[in-house]
């Protein structure tokens, strides 16, 4: 975690009523005041807590530097944490770029499936209260012809890198995986005579997006992403055969074409309900089963995205998956 995040874990734990026993951040000097602060016990390794730490659930809630090494020893100790039933979570996608896993042992894990085993991506849209429910009503509402999605965040709670690869995951299970991408990127400086570009990395990446995703049989998608609000929400319209779906942080409504009620749901829980909501599921081990993460579909859809926004070109995430995953 980072010096920001101080107040996200203390709600987030103390709303799962989850036992805190120690924290650590990549700067570690900032370690020792976020231990006080949070009334624990200081980690300064994140390795070392992987492979020797006593407890249920470990948060990566800011991994810093962690999975962006070719060497293979992050990833060794994820697994030495799987090994021993440690549950990992965390805030950041891990690896946070295709191009950072071509040559390393991450293709080995991401192909044989075992990366969504050993470490979640926390809160996944896909397993709030509200999509869950959605599924069912899904297979009545047919084909998603077009979608909406808006995700934003405040700093604490992820970053916009942590926003794309959750929107992406959510509109490649839902809708299948886009012929073309086209994206714009905002940091937090532009408009005052500086425009940033944006890297080829999910890690600590910042500010706003706005993509446009084109299937192949001529369904479009558009999305509205950032880590620069106040408060976090999501929003998703979907249009279809059987109406519209509203989605949002406290459930959905599905109205036919004429607009009467189909189904809806409700769900009152919301401020970091689904992050402490999921926390408590891996540390139980109890909770609904949810399709895997396709990791190299999804890393090259963010990749596509994060090129599209340098180049100002439609970019194909097939092409980066077929040159990155199986070149």
């Amino acid at each position: 975690m980072n010096a920001g995040q101080i107040g996200l874990v203390r709600d987030v734990f103390a709303k799962s009523g989850i036992e805190l026993v120690g924290v650590g951040c990549p700067q570690t000097h900032l370690g020792g005041k976020a231990a006080a602060d949070l009334g624990c016990e200081r980690l300064d390794d994140l390795r070392t807590t992987l492979t020797s730490v006593d407890a249920d659930v470990l948060l990566i809630a800011d991994p810093g530097a962690f999975g962006d090494s070719a060497t293979g020893d992050d990833l060794e100790a994820l697994r030495a944490a799987h090994a021993r039933n440690l549950a990992v979570a965390t805030l950041e996608p891990i690896p946070a770029s295709a191009g950072e896993v071509p040559g390393t042992d991450w293709i080995e894990a991401i192909h044989a499936g075992m990366l969504n085993a050993m470490v979640k991506f926390v809160p996944r849209s896909r397993r709030a209260a509200a999509f869950v429910e959605l599924d069912a009503a899904l297979e009545t509402f047919g084909v998603i012809r077009s979608c909406s999605i808006s995700m934003i965040c405040n700093a604490s709670e992820g970053t916009l890198g942590a926003r794309l690869f959750d929107g992406m995951d959510l509109v490649r299970a839902m809708m299948g995986a886009p012929e073309t991408i086209e994206a714009s990127y905002v940091s937090p400086s532009s408009g005052r005579g500086v425009h940033s570009l944006a890297g080829l990395s999910l890690r600590d990446l910042h500010g706003d997006c706005t993509v446009n995703l084109r299937f192949s049989d001529g369904r479009a998608c558009s999305m509205l992403l950032s880590d620069q609000a106040g408060n976090g929400s999501s929003t998703m319209i979907a249009m279809g055969e059987g109406g519209h779906i509203v989605v949002n942080d406290l459930g959905f409504c599905w109205r036919d074409g004429a607009g009467g009620l189909v189904d809806s749901y409700s769900n009152e829980t919301r401020e970091h309900g689904d992050l402490a909501g999921q926390l408590i599921e891996l540390c139980s081990g109890v909770g609904a089963k949810h399709a895997p993460i396709e990791y190299a579909s999804v890393l090259s859809m963010t990749h596509a995205a994060l090129l599209s926004s340098r180049t100002g070109q439609g970019e194909s995430p097939e092409g980066i998956r077929r040159l990155l995953f199986e070149g």
